[in-house]
């Protein structure tokens, strides 16, 4: 688990051209005078179509595409709105196209390679082991992979999935030249998931449930003692829409450990319970911004993107759908609890 600062504030900044694998969030492309269920059947028959093993039928192809269009409009076919999708329904939609075809994996979180600063890194935990206090470079390179991938499609006829999720993160003392560092990984997060999703919901606050999911979620660093750090939590998410507007609530509940077993036993006084994502998708510009309460201490980060291109990219037998962006500024801050 990525050692949190002991200071109350905490800033880190970062400018920088990353990558991220948000395949799940291609701009709509509505054709002129064509109603919305049309170009989303042409769209999903097309796609798949290419990957369709010789034997499947017109019939089973069309079959697929009315589910997919369904789920992530959370409507049936004749009834879906003639109008663009919103960036949630996208998304959703992209999804199911890509449960359906062989050997294909989509994002989870987003994945990125930047550049970052922290004014004031927590050099504690590394104390006993390398008797300095002047170790870690306040700058250093940021990076995250993180994919998904069904498990089980339409659990016993319903609209829910099983999927299998994976995120790491590493900092990167990319520039430390420290004996004692020597350009190490300073920390990386390994973080598997499983977790059930529902498809469609009622409205909540104003905004259309698109899904929610429940699942465990396992965290740590890898690494042995005095570094290791791991917790379990039982996880919940829900998805609203509010068309240019999407809300992530999260919340979780730590899985208890005992006391001799817990090597990270205050991670609630910086993640607290929860989180809210509130992403606004204006055109292709992406703004979002992340609360994090802590019992001590809150978490900020805000972000804005812009994408260069779409494509799909083929790596061995899977493929996945790579969209590139343009990340200007994130800005984080730890602020003072109360």
């Amino acid at each position: 688990m990525k050692f949190m600062n002991n200071h109350p504030r905490h800033i880190v900044a970062a400018i920088a051209i990353s990558l991220f694998w948000l395949g799940a969030n291609a701009e709509s492309q509505e054709a002129e005078g064509l109603p919305a269920q049309t170009n989303l059947m042409e769209k999903c028959l097309l796609a798949n179509m290419e990957g369709a093993s010789p034997d499947t039928t017109i019939g089973e192809l069309r079959a697929g595409c009315e589910q997919a269009v369904a789920k992530s409009t959370n409507a049936k076919m004749q009834d879906v709105p003639e109008k663009p999708m919103t960036p949630v329904q996208e998304r959703m939609f992209d999804d199911q196209m890509n449960y359906d075809r062989s050997f294909v994996i989509s994002t989870f979180h987003p994945n990125y390679f930047m550049a970052t600063y922290n004014s004031d890194p927590n050099e504690t935990p590394f104390d006993p082991l390398t008797g300095d206090e002047d170790i870690l470079d306040n700058g250093e390179a940021k990076f995250q992979v993180s994919f998904k991938a069904p498990l089980w499609r339409n659990m016993f006829g319903t609209d829910n999935d099983l999927l299998g999720a994976y995120t790491a993160t590493s900092w990167w003392q990319i520039d430390n030249d420290d004996d004692d560092v020597s350009s190490a990984f300073r920390e990386t997060n390994y973080q598997p998931e499983i977790f059930l999703r529902h498809y469609g919901g009622p409205e909540i606050f104003g905004g259309q449930v698109s899904a929610f999911d429940l699942g465990l979620n396992h965290e740590s660093n890898g690494r042995s003692e005095l570094l290791s750090r791991s917790w379990n939590r039982v996880m919940g998410r829900v998805y609203l829409d509010y068309d240019d507007i999407a809300i992530g609530l999260r919340a979780w509940y730590r899985i208890p450990e005992d006391e001799e077993d817990d090597d990270n036993p205050h991670m609630h006084r910086y993640y607290g319970y929860g989180d809210v994502l509130v992403a606004y998708a204006p055109n292709k510009n992406t703004f979002t911004a992340m609360l994090r309460p802590g019992t001590e201490e809150n978490g900020l980060e805000l972000t804005w993107s812009y994408p260069v291109s779409d494509q799909y990219v083929s790596v061995s037998i899977v493929t996945m759908h790579m969209r590139v962006v343009v990340v200007l500024f994130i800005f984080r801050y730890a602020v003072p609890g109360s």
